[in-house]
């Protein structure tokens, strides 16, 4: 290639005219760049909070209180009976396990990045990001992490182990490939809903009121879906899918679960992705910059 010089085309310069080779040559290398990218986000992440121990801290002690605040009605029940439609005590608190796990993930990943949106849109910022060559949808939704919030997920692997001994149950490698399963697709589903939400800000401008919903929603997970009505339990499967990420999971490690709920789970999964993906899109079809 050549470019001007003092009126002279000099070998091996670029302009604006020459065609570019593509970033990415194909799909896989597309995505590789995206793991690549959210590793230094993952990276900065972990470096910020070196900077400020005092928040890792106080996230530890405010995720304990949660746990213990949801553990507590637990106790307080299984105090009067030793079993509650069908479950014991241990397995409930294995269920809480779970649900710490998930919601501490989210905390983590995902809720520092969808409470931006509607900065993001309001403000203009939406429109620096739509330049930068790469994924605007991962950008918005994968940016920011909260290296701290992972204490919860360490603080509910260890109430799931507890649950897991006080039940005697010794689940073998199907059954925690099965729960494994599940919580993923819990996660993701719990992810998606959220995401949903959280575009709507191309339309409402703010989803605060949204949002708070969402989070009190969340808190139906810290209890089996036994424990509500069939409409309700229907509602906590399908339309807010918590339910994927406490109770199938803890029932599949004590064996109650065959494959019918994780192939339901990963068919959840692809269709909610999908229409998130289809939402996103509309919404930045009907995106008018904040900043013109």
């Amino acid at each position: 290639m050549t470019g001007d010089h003092g009126g002279r085309r000099v070998a091996g310069a670029r302009t604006s005219a020459d065609d570019r080779a593509p970033l990415d040559a194909n799909w896989v290398q597309r995505q590789r760049r995206h793991v690549r990218l959210w590793r230094r986000f993952l990276g900065q992440a972990v470096v910020r909070e070196t900077h400020y121990r005092a928040h890792f801290a106080t996230t530890l002690l405010v995720g304990l209180v949660e746990l213990g605040l949801g553990v507590v009605p637990i106790l307080l029940l299984f105090g009067f009976t030793e079993e509650v439609q069908g479950w014991s005590r241990a397995e409930v608190i294995t269920l809480v396990g779970f649900y710490q796990i998930i919601t501490g993930l989210m905390a983590a990943f995902v809720a520092p990045n969808l409470q931006r949106m509607t900065t993001y849109i309001t403000e203009g910022e939406l429109d620096g990001v739509l330049l930068r060559p790469v994924s605007s949808q991962f950008y918005l939704t994968l940016r920011w992490i909260n290296v701290a919030e992972l204490s919860n997920v360490a603080s509910g692997i260890a109430v799931l182990a507890i649950g897991l001994v006080q039940s005697g149950a010794s689940p073998d490698a199907v059954q925690v490939l099965q729960a494994f399963v599940l919580a993923a697709c819990g996660l993701v589903l719990l992810a998606a809903v959220w995401s949903a939400l959280s575009f709507l800000a191309f339309w409402l401008q703010s989803v605060g009121p949204i949002a708070y919903i969402y989070l009190n929603l969340v808190e139906a997970g810290r209890y089996p879906l036994a424990f509500f009505p069939v409409a309700v339990r229907a509602f906590l499967t399908f339309a807010f899918p918590v339910g994927f990420a406490s109770t199938y999971p803890a029932q599949a490690l004590a064996g109650d679960l065959g494959w019918t709920p994780v192939a339901g789970g990963l068919a959840l999964v692809v269709v909610a992705v999908t229409l998130v993906r289809m939402l996103w899109r509309r919404g930045l079809r009907s995106y008018a910059s904040a900043s013109s």
